[in-house]
């Protein structure tokens, strides 16, 4: 059995804490509040396997801990997963490739959408990136004003067209118009029913969010995807990454839906 190390104190490591492995393959053992850094450090000289990062100051410093980065990691400036390979550690972001797996299992394909992002999160960045490249035709990030979205606005792929927005932005009402995918990190919109309508999807990428917006979409016919189901994809990925092999995505689900 592999031990893994939760790292972070957000919803989702308070959830996992309660988690057992139907496969026996791995158990998950929650760092004690305290440095980051040192937490990270200390993986292979406790034997771990690695460890799951939460929350976005703790991804963050436990990126700048580790002995190697992912190119990902590099770009966000933030990791979500650890590995240790003999005595270092290996920091990886996969919280976006896991996000928009999930969406394709769901049916969901990413060729040709237009997406609307809400919220600067390294994590919102990653889905963003991926989304575009997989095949997104257009990607809008929205933060509370324009030289913050400038700022957090992904680097995208030759040709990919991207798009910092302001949230006051009088143009963002006609982007939303047309949008295909709307990933939430902050509340940043009031609900609009005009807005929303059965062409839409709605993530959820964090767990404090308010449900008006996410109910107003669930009337008006979109597709609304919540967060334990986003958040077990993504501990799915890191697990996977630390471990190997398939890891049950439905019992990690049940986990979440528990989370306060």
């Amino acid at each position: 059995m592999q031990v893994i190390a939760l790292i972070g104190s957000d919803s989702a490591a308070y959830a996992l804490a309660r988690y057992r492995d139907p496969q026996a393959r791995l158990l998950l053992h929650v760092v004690p509040t305290g440095s980051v850094a040192d937490a990270v450090r200390a993986l292979p000289v406790l034997g771990f396997a690695g460890a799951l990062v939460f929350g976005d100051e703790a991804r963050r410093e436990a990126a700048a801990a580790c002995t190697r980065r992912s190119l990902d990691a590099e770009d966000l400036g933030a990791i979500d997963v650890v590995t240790v390979a003999g005595d270092a550690t290996l920091g990886d972001h996969v919280g976006g490739r896991a996000v928009v797996d999930g969406l394709r299992s769901g049916g969901w394909e990413p060729n040709g959408a237009r997406v609307v992002a809400l919220g600067t999160a390294p994590g919102t960045r990653a889905v963003l990136r991926e989304l575009v490249a997989d095949g997104a035709a257009e990607a809008t990030l929205v933060a509370r004003d324009a030289p913050g979205a400038e700022r957090a606005l992904p680097m995208l792929p030759a040709g990919a067209h991207g798009r910092p927005m302001a949230v006051h932005d009088p143009a963002l009402a006609s982007v939303l118009e047309r949008c295909d995918l709307l990933l939430r990190s902050e509340d940043l919109l009031a609900p609009d029913a005009a807005l929303l309508g059965p062409h839409l999807t709605m993530v959820d990428l964090a767990s404090d969010l308010a449900p008006a917006l996410r109910t107003a979409g669930r009337d008006a016919g979109a597709t609304t995807v919540v967060w334990s189901d986003v958040e077990a994809h993504r501990v799915a990925s890191g697990l996977k990454a630390v471990v190997g092999g398939e890891v049950d995505v439905a019992s990690l689900h049940e986990a979440f839906l528990s989370a306060p």
